[in-house]
């Protein structure tokens, strides 16, 4: 009787990074956004008149799909961690693919809107700049290292649920 394969150290780490990077980084993103704005809200009046706080505009729609893709990722990643059915490495495949196609557009976009010349352009514009250029660079790298490291061999044995017989030589 074989032995089935264990989950390779490198598919491992291809989960846990793609999960971080696509379900657990949007939820936290969406909860601290929500935290805020209601930080903000809750802002009083000074005794002078002034007002502290504000009102951070956000479409609540694209809160909800940012939830929505980043639970539907978990899923998917709990999925591939146990291996069933073994169908679930093609479905990682094409959702790791069609985030990091989302995650590209969208910064993209981000990255190219102009700021607002009445205001002038700050360190803040220029820091966000720079971190949207590193998300594209960290997308790109995760998502290709997902799509090798799950079609090399061990991690197709490991989601076949048997290793392939080994092709033997002729003796010369």
């Amino acid at each position: 009787m074989q032995q089935r394969p264990g989950r390779p150290l490198g598919l491992s780490l291809a989960i846990i990074i793609s999960l971080m990077l696509f379900s657990v980084l949007p939820i936290a993103q969406v909860i601290i956004f929500l935290a805020l704005r209601q930080r903000f809200q809750n802002m009083e009046f000074l005794e002078g008149g002034g007002a502290i706080g504000g009102d951070m505009q956000f479409s609540d729609s694209a809160l909800i799909w940012q939830v929505i893709g980043g639970a539907i990722f978990l899923v998917i990643a709990v999925l591939a961690w146990r291996g069933k059915p073994t169908s679930i490495r093609y479905v990682l495949i094409i959702a790791v693919l069609i985030l990091t196609a989302i995650t590209i557009g969208i910064t993209l976009v981000s990255l190219n809107s102009a700021p607002d010349i009445q205001f002038g352009v700050d360190s803040a514009q220029s820091l966000q700049d720079s971190l949207l250029r590193g998300r594209l660079i960290v997308t790109a790298l995760v998502s290709l290292y997902v799509v090798w490291y799950v079609n090399r061999g061990p991690a197709r044995a490991f989601y076949r649920g048997y290793y392939l017989p080994e092709a033997h030589s002729p003796d010369f």
